[in-house]
């Protein structure tokens, strides 16, 4: 069953993203982090079977979020959005792109303040 994920938090070089399919299930917990560990760039993943959470630590200098995001898809737990202006139309507030543009753009500008405070000081 492809699901797209209700909670997403992106910063750059970690990503957490609730998969309900991991929740009670410890061997989907497994694969899920076996399978991410394999995405160059990717040091370390956690996911809890408690909870449903999967934590992604990663180099943003060698591994990009949507390249996580793509190894989630390829085993079936993230649905692939519409292309936008497709038959489904433009992305929609909330759609799971959407939101990881909205926490990538948030981290980009929240890292290029900090640089920049740190340049004036």
């Amino acid at each position: 069953m492809k699901v797209i994920s209700s909670y997403i938090h992106a910063l750059e070089g970690r990503l957490r993203i609730k998969i309900p399919e991991v929740k009670n299930s410890p061997s989907k917990a497994r694969e899920v982090e076996r399978h991410l560990l394999l995405t160059p760039g990717v040091h370390e993943v956690s996911a809890n079977p408690v909870t449903g959470n999967v934590l992604i630590l990663y180099n943003p200098r060698l591994c990009r979020q949507e390249e996580v995001i793509g190894a989630l898809r390829e085993l079936g737990y993230l649905e692939e959005s519409p292309a936008p202006g497709g038959p489904a139309g433009p992305p929609r507030e909330g759609d799971l792109v959407g939101r990881v543009f909205s926490s990538v753009a948030s981290a980009v500008v929240e890292v290029a303040l900090s640089r920049l405070v740190a340049a004036l000081i």
